[in-house]
Parts: C-alpha cells; structure tokens; sequence
C-alpha cells in the first residue's frame, strides 16, 4: 500500500462505530439525496479575493474547489457533505472580522478555514475566545498567532522562524538594509529579523525603511535605501502585485548594483522573478521547507491543470490548505459539527499530512515546522545545498 494510502487510513478513514455515530452529529443542515438524509456542513473559507493579495486567495480557492469534491466522495456513504462558503477577507482585519461575522452569524458556519493573511486571522482571533466557531488557518505565519485564541490555529509555519533564518542568512554582510510593508505578516517578519541582528554585531542594519500596505511607487524609499549603501538588502513585501512593482523599480535606478538580495515568500513565483531577472538573479529566499512528495507534486500538478497556476502559493502552502481540510473534515465527521469537541481532538492527538508526519497543536498554535534556503537560478528557485 503506498504512502498516500496509509495516510488516510492512519488519519482520516472513519472506524465504523464512528460512522455510526453519525446520527447522533449535530446537524448544519440536512438534503436529502436519493432517498437518504445528508447531512451539510458548512465550511467558511476566508482568504484575500479583491486586493493587492487577491492571486494569493484566488489560488487558495483553486485548491479548496478541486479537492473538497474529492473529501465529500470520501464521506458520501456516511450521508455527509461539506460546503464551502467563501468570503472576501481583502488582507484587511475589519474585513475578516466583517465575514467572520457574516459566517457565523447568518450561515451559522462553526468551523472557519482562514484567514490567509495574517492581518486577517488576528483580527478574528478575539471574536473565536468564546468557542462559537474554530478558526485553521491554511497559511497565517505572524508569531503573535501563538496563543491569541484558544480556538484558533494555523498550519503555516511561523515568521519566527523565517525572520531568524534571513538574519542568519544576511549576518556575513557589514550594512544590510531592510523595506518592509506595513501589514501584520510583513511587520511579524521585521520585527524578528530586527531582533535576531542584533546576534550579530558586526553586522550593521543601515536601514530600515516602510511603506504603505498596498503600496505602489516605492522610488523614494528605495532612493533612501541606497544612499546608505548596504551590502544586502531584504524586501519584505506580502506576495501578490506589490513585488512585481517593487523588483521592477529598483531595477529602474541607475548605477546602484553592489547589493545582495534577500526576500521571503513574495518572491517564490516565477511570475515576480521574472520582472527583473538581471536583479533577482542570485537572490536569497527564505521560505517553507521544501515539500516534494510524488503524490503531492502530482496532485498540485492536477489542480493546476484543472483550475490555474499555483505559483505564489506554491507547493507549502498547496499542502497546508489540503492537510487543513483534511484534518478537520475527519475530525467533524467523528465528533460532529461542534467546534469545542474538534478543537480538544486537535490539541490532544497528531495528524499525517502533506507538510509533516506528525502535525502536532498539543504545545502551540503552530503545526511545528521550519524554514529552508533557497537561491533564485534562471527565474526559478533552488533549494541551497
């Protein structure tokens, strides 16, 4: 039996006691499908879908349209379906908190897939203390996640980790500078690699320069960067528009090339490396750890086919978003659509997915995994040997 096999059967085939057990599930919502009750559970799936961030969420839905069909074929015979109810986060927290509301209030969702910002997740993360709806996140990553809510989680790894990485990564160089947008996730990355520096005293930070969330001209930071004249330099945009413009304008001015560059998950796609290869040719990226299991390269490959590119999301975050549903899926189709009884499943037992053998919330809102290096090599990047 292969991998994959084994993989449901350890975690997510329900014994039949359990299936059982069914009747007794606290209903969202009851169909009836060729003479038999089923029973509908709603999903609310929050992600960016208008915004600078809007590619991110687009393909994050990609994934959950493809593979929630194949989830639902799963319990079909136990008469359960699940729905996704999708609302439009905008990387904004008073827009989460506005479809938060939504969900939970008017389509009585009691289980939330999201946010994908972290901007978004943490402004939920109050409005969840009281257990009415259990929020896993497929991708939030700012460390202040930990322990913000009993009843919110993510399956991304954490800012901690990458932050500490790049100031590792950049410690060689004397004057290293870094530009930073003004949102949840990008300032979580700042905060860190500002800290860890300071591990490393021969190494100087020159600069340390912000902009506008969104923003879209960024000649007069950049201008500020290189007059201080560093060594390295870390863009630190969110993923989506915003790199794309910002590798395009520093590309722009003249005579400044005596730098190394540095980036995060922003700069994964070829889509962004490609707008200025001659800068980003060598650049450093620091992100998840590389995933490239067969079965998951070859389902990834097979939503792309069927529903788009998946390339700011990339391989982690594909795989986060799959093992998010899978584990909760199986968990509701035990215990019901109870939230408090998922969430004490949660933190009480481990899960086999994509991006761990051993996805593990019993010590932290985090699943537990690291960061990688990676080098940028004709428009691509490599994982660094």
């Amino acid at each position: 039996m292969n991998k994959q096999k084994n993989m449901w059967k350890v975690v997510y085939l329900l014994p039949l006691v359990l299936v059982l057990a069914l009747a007794g599930c606290s209903k969202q919502g009851q169909n009836v499908k060729n003479g038999q009750p089923e029973t509908v559970v709603k999903l609310g799936i929050i992600v960016p879908l208008s915004g600078e961030a809007a590619v991110l969420g687009e393909e994050l839905q990609r994934v959950v349209d493809y593979y929630l069909p194949q989830i639902n074929a799963r319990y079909a015979k136990q008469g359960l379906k699940f729905e996704a109810v999708y609302e439009d986060g905008k990387c904004s927290g008073n827009d989460a908190v506005s479809a938060y509301q939504k969900l939970t209030d008017i389509d009585g969702t009691k289980f939330i897939i999201g946010g994908l910002c972290s901007s978004e997740t943490l402004a939920m993360a109050p409005l969840s203390k009281n257990g009415s709806a259990l929020i896993l996140s497929p991708g939030s990553s700012n460390p202040a996640i930990e322990g913000a809510s009993p009843y919110m989680f993510t399956f991304s790894y954490s800012d901690d980790m990458i932050g500490k990485k790049l100031a590792t990564a950049m410690s060689t160089y004397k004057r290293v500078a870094i530009i930073t947008e003004q949102n949840d996730y990008n300032v979580g990355i700042q905060k860190v690699w500002l800290a860890a520096m300071k591990n490393y005293p021969d190494a100087q930070v020159v600069a340390n320069e912000t902009f506008v969330k969104a923003g879209s001209d960024f000649r007069s930071v950049l201008e500020k960067v290189k007059q201080t004249n560093p060594d390295a330099i870390l863009l630190n945009p969110n993923a989506g528009v915003t790199p794309r413009n910002l590798v395009k304008q520093l590309a722009e001015i003249k005579d400044w090339n005596n730098y190394k560059l540095f980036g995060q998950i922003a700069f994964i796609a070829p889509e962004v490396l490609s707008i200025a290869p001659e800068k980003t040719e060598g650049m450093i990226v620091v992100d998840s750890p590389s995933i490239n299991s067969p079965e998951l390269l070859a389902l990834k490959s097979q939503i792309e086919t069927t529903k788009g590119t998946l390339a700011d999301i990339g391989t982690y975050f594909t795989a986060s978003t799959i093992d998010d549903l899978n584990v909760v899926t199986s968990l509701i189709a035990e215990l019901g659509n109870d939230p408090k009884a998922v969430r004490e499943a949660l933190v009480s037992r481990e899960f086999k997915g994509y991006i761990s053998d051993n996805i593990n919330f019993k010590n932290s809102s985090f699943p537990g995994v690291g960061a990688a290096v990676y080098v940028v090599h004709n428009g691509a990047v490599e994982l660094q040997k």
